[in-house]
C-alpha cells in the first residue's frame, strides 16, 4: 500500500523562495539538481513573460546565484542556478526509502512537491524532517494508492505547453482573452494541432481528477 500526496513546503531559505514571493503570477517548476567541483546546481522552468525582471530577482536572492538562461520558449525560460542554501525541498533520503517525485512547482511563498510515498512512515519521517529544519509542511491532498491511481496523471511536455500558454494567455476566460487562432500562431502549428493538444491535455487531467466510477445519467 503506498500513498500519493501533495505536500506545501514554506521556509524563506528553500532554493528560489524570495524570487517566488515576488513573482506570484510566474510559475517555477524544478527539473533537476546536479554537482560538479562541489557547487550545487538546480534547472528550473518559469513560465512568465518577463524573463528580465526574473533574472534581476533571482541576482538579489540570497538563496541562489549564478542565474543563467539556458533555453528560452515562447511562455518558459529554463534557467540554470547555482544553490546558496544547505536547505532541500526533498529529502536526500528519499529515493532509497521508495519516495518517487511526480513535480515539484511553485506555491504560495515555497514549493508544492507531488510525490508518492510507500507508507505512512515515510510521510511521517517527511514531516519529522521538514519540520526539525523549520520547513512548514502542509500536506493539501492525499490518495490512498491501494484503493486507486486515478490522481495520477501524465502530460507530455506539448500538452503542458499549450495548457499554460492557454491558461495565463486567459484563453479559459470569459471573455477569452487569447484564441485557438493565436495559439497557433504562437506554437508554429495548425488550428486543428491546437485543439487536438487541448482536448488530449483536458481529458487526461479530467480523467486523473474525477472519480471514474461515478457516471452522468443518460
Amino acid at each position: 500500500m503506498g500513498f500519493i500526496a501533495e505536500v506545501h513546503l514554506v521556509h524563506d531559505e528553500l532554493a528560489l523562495a524570495p524570487t517566488i514571493a515576488n513573482h506570484p503570477g510566474t510559475t517555477f517548476r524544478y527539473e533537476y539538481e546536479t554537482s560538479t567541483d562541489g557547487r550545487r546546481f538546480q534547472f528550473v522552468s518559469a513560465f512568465s513573460d518577463d524573463e528580465a525582471a526574473l533574472e534581476e530577482s533571482m541576482a538579489a536572492d540570497p538563496t541562489v546565484s549564478d542565474p543563467t538562461r539556458i533555453a528560452t520558449f515562447e511562455n518558459r525560460t529554463i534557467f540554470r542556478i547555482a544553490l546558496e542554501t544547505d536547505l532541500a525541498v526533498l529529502p536526500d533520503w528519499g529515493g532509497g526509502h521508495g519516495l518517487f517525485v511526480f513535480t515539484v512547482t511553485s506555491g504560495e511563498r515555497g514549493w508544492v512537491a507531488r510525490i508518492y510515498l510507500p507508507n505512512r512512515d515515510a510521510l511521517i519521517a517527511f514531516r519529522a524532517r521538514c519540520r526539525d529544519r523549520g520547513i512548514s509542511f502542509r500536506v493539501t491532498q492525499l490518495y490512498d494508492t491501494s484503493v486507486s491511481d486515478s490522481g495520477t496523471f501524465h502530460l507530455t511536455d506539448q500538452q503542458h505547453e499549450i495548457l499554460m500558454m492557454a491558461y495565463y494567455g486567459g484563453y479559459f476566460d470569459i471573455p477569452r482573452g487569447i484564441t485557438q487562432d493565436d495559439l497557433a500562431e504562437r506554437l508554429g502549428i495548425s488550428d486543428s494541432a491546437v485543439s487536438q493538444r487541448l482536448r488530449r491535455a483536458i481529458a487526461e487531467l479530467i480523467t486523473a481528477t474525477i472519480e471514474n466510477d461515478r457516471m452522468p445519467n443518460q
